[in-house]
């Protein structure tokens, strides 16, 4: 009996010491666990369905056996190109194990590459696109916040599926992404500065983070909700975008062109918007208090962006356009490279390719960082803007101090990342940087770097013989020759060329109101002419009469007439190009083109004389314009 007594206070004791070390050792698992983001934070896990915890509970330990069997199926399915399939069983996978990264790229990519692909229409095309976007930003991400490799994946899914060309609808992409954003945070980039457009953003982000703080910032605001409440409207994001598709519409240039064919955008809540315009002191406090306010709330919580960063970019990186997909593309590389230095296992993470996507991102921004929107006829351009140069440069020493760190940068499974990991896009770059400076007017800047390119001519890939080539070239004739080469235009052909630079000036230029665009592709085609055939004669004289293309000017004037005589360019466009092209060069082409751009106008519903005025000394064509426009009107209202 003494002895069964010993032995179950022995077994109660160990127990007891089984029990308090089983409790210090739980606390110091869960802190580990914590620390390697192996748990669902309730942060994380908000707004998910409840199909997901059902799961969880149902499966217990076996969840782990059933995302293995479900992964290797969606894989082979995958594999045998049934896309759909795999996704539904991605979409199980993520449900039962929300905190494998993998999965989530998978999906995106699925969605955005795969099964956009498996439809023919430009909509629906765009959809599956948008959701691949939206699951990493609003799901994925938020659920593995230090997963640096998703915000990677996100970012190149801006950059590779929307910026970039290789998609078939591209430029659809593209317009209805710059029409999504631009409704929420408007054009705060074209024509202005970096400290400009600097300046209109930052209302965003001293905007309050509540309702309730808005109101006691101003006291008007009380009487502004009124109004909206009086009118069925909500401080939300609907109304935003209407505001925001009233302001894409409110182009000057268009208003004179259009006449009374100016509408307020379809959907506008008309009796609201004429009670704001009555009182000046509503359109105030709505458009300066309550407007950003708005535009901060939508951009944190449906884009997930935080406001306070996107402005730090700005004033790092220059005056990022959000309505660029390279921009978001870039703000989810910044974050993802801020994730990848604070990580346990950085090992694991390949940052070198997040360094990478970073600086190719503003190389593209270089190439096509201004966007140029037309929200009339839905025609969007991504411009070069060499303003980025000086990013890509900042970026790029950033990249190399951190090679250089004790840190260092991983490069995953490979070796660490050197600095000569980076040397070939920074060649790229030059290359770019010099065509777009000269271009655009900075000559001094385009030398510079045309220099720097010179000087690591000895580490480049290629032959004695393309080197050589390099280094002999001029700077005029390095741009000219790659230019051409961009345009698929040989060189040789000057007629060409000028024609391709003229028409480049009035598209890019006059089209868009900008003189200075204008007047640069025109000195390139002049300096292209005269190094042909006109020498040092300002006039222009051709040398050689066996290729007499005839004069610069006469060049010109018939560019600027075939262009006028296009039907497939909207008539919306030509106006613009007519309302800013400059009087003499209107006079020359008037009696070829005249008639026929009044006839073009009345076919699409324009007023000749608002659309294409005749320039001054022909009043007579002016009086007989008028008294046909006069006539028209009257037989349509007959």
């Amino acid at each position: 009996m003494p002895g069964s007594f010993i032995t179950r206070i022995i077994a109660v004791a160990v127990i007891v010491a089984g029990l308090t070390g089983a409790t210090f050792a739980s606390r110091t698992i869960e802190r580990r666990r914590q620390e390697l983001e192996l748990v669902v934070s309730m942060e994380g896990t908000r707004g998910m369905p409840a199909h997901v915890a059902l799961a969880t509970a149902a499966l217990g330990t076996f969840r782990g056996l059933a995302v293995d069997y479900l992964w290797a199926r969606a894989d082979h399915l995958q594999d045998e190109g049934h896309y759909f399939e795999a996704q539904t069983l991605s979409e199980w996978i993520t449900s039962l194990q929300p905190r494998f990264p993998r999965v989530w790229s998978f999906q995106a990519w699925n969605l955005a590459y795969n099964i956009s692909a498996a439809t023919l229409v430009p909509e629906e095309r765009w959809a599956w696109v948008s959701r691949g976007i939206e699951l990493l930003r609003s799901r994925g991400i938020p659920l593995n916040p230090k997963s640096a490799e998703l915000y990677g994946e996100l970012a190149y899914l801006f950059h590779g599926k929307i910026a970039d060309r290789l998609d078939r609808e591209h430029i659809y992409y593209k317009t209805r992404f710059c029409e999504d954003l631009q409704e929420v945070v408007g054009d705060k980039s074209t024509g202005l500065s970096r400290d400009e457009a600097i300046e209109r953003f930052r209302p965003i982000v001293e905007a309050p983070d509540s309702l309730a703080e808005l109101r006691e910032s101003d006291r008007r605001v009380a009487g502004a909700l009124d109004l909206f409440a009086r009118h069925g409207a909500s401080p939300d994001e609907s109304l935003l975008r209407m505001f925001g598709r009233i302001i894409m519409g409110s182009d000057r240039t268009d208003s004179t062109i259009l006449g009374s064919l100016r509408q307020l955008p379809e959907g506008t809540n008309v009796p609201l918007m004429q009670a704001i315009r009555s009182d000046p002191d509503m359109l105030d406090v709505v458009f300066q208090q309550i407007v950003p306010f708005l535009q901060r709330q939508v951009l944190q919580e449906r884009y997930r962006m935080d406001v306070t960063l996107m402005l730090r970019l700005m004033e790092l990186y220059g005056p990022l356009d959000w309505r660029h997909p390279n921009a978001h593309g870039l703000y989810w590389s910044e974050r993802g490279i801020d994730v990848a230095r604070t990580v346990l296992r950085r090992d694991q993470i390949n940052e070198l390719q997040i360094v990478r996507s970073r600086l190719q991102t503003l190389l593209s921004l270089v190439q096509s960082g201004r966007v140029d929107f037309d929200p009339v006829t839905r025609r969007i351009d991504l411009i070069a803007d060499p303003r980025y140069v000086a990013a890509y440069e900042t970026s790029l020493r950033q990249a190399y101090s951190l090679i250089a760190s004790e840190d260092g940068v991983s490069a995953g499974t490979f070796a660490a990342a050197e600095a000569e990991d980076l040397f070939k896009g920074y060649s790229k770059f030059l290359e770019i940087a010099v065509i777009g400076s000269f271009l655009y007017g900075d000559q001094q800047e385009a030398m510079r770097l045309f220099q720097k390119l010179r000087e690591i001519l000895p580490q480049l890939d290629g032959t004695e013989a393309q080197r050589r080539n390099l280094a002999d070239d001029t700077l005029e004739s390095f741009v000219a020759l790659r230019v051409a080469k961009s345009l698929n235009i040989d060189i040789a052909n000057t007629r060409q060329f000028i024609d391709a630079m003229v028409r480049r000036s009035l598209i890019s230029g006059l089209a868009k109101g900008d003189l200075d665009v204008f007047g640069r592709f025109m000195v390139l085609a002049r300096k292209a002419y005269d190094r042909q055939f006109g020498g040092e004669n300002p006039g222009g004289i051709p040398y050689n009469k066996a290729v007499d293309i005839g004069t610069f000017p006469e060049l010109v004037s018939g560019s600027f007439a075939a262009l006028l005589r296009q039907e497939t360019m909207p008539v919306i466009d030509r106006a613009r190009i007519w309302a800013w092209s400059p009087d003499e060069l209107r006079k020359q082409v008037w009696p070829d083109v005249g008639s026929l751009l009044a006839e073009h106008a009345t076919e699409a519903g324009f007023d000749p004389l608002r659309a294409f005025p005749p320039p001054p000394g022909f009043d007579d064509d002016k009086a007989t314009l008028a008294g046909e426009s006069e006539q028209t009107v009257t037989e349509t209202s007959n």
